[in-house]
């Protein structure tokens, strides 16, 4: 399980806010009433499906021409960020899809 750290926090409340999936938002929600918790599968899938949201945002934002370089550096900034806790996540919920179709095979006596 995948413990955030605040920055993600703060990126992933973001994310969700900009979203219009209501579903999304209720897990979410959910999550924000104990944030120390590690995160279920359910909420890292809410939380991959958000960020990818703003991923692709953020994307958009790049090309426009009217950027200046402080703010093409933010931006980039902020993706690669957005990017780095996506793959925490995704890492997370490969590894849960491991351990639920590889059984676990004790000794046999």
């Amino acid at each position: 399980m995948t413990k955030l750290s605040p920055k993600a926090r703060r990126f992933i409340d973001a994310a969700v806010a900009a979203s219009k999936d209501a579903r999304l938002k209720a897990v979410w929600k959910e999550f924000r009433r104990n944030p120390t918790e590690e995160l279920s599968d359910s909420i890292a899938r809410a939380a991959l499906s958000a960020l990818q949201e703003a991923e692709r945002r953020l994307k958009r934002e790049l090309k426009s021409p009217s950027l200046g370089e402080d703010q093409t550096a933010e931006i980039s900034n902020d993706l690669g960020f957005v990017r780095a806790v996506e793959e925490d996540l995704k890492r997370q919920l490969q590894l849960g899809r491991v351990l639920i179709s590889k059984p676990c095979r004790g000794k046999k006596r």
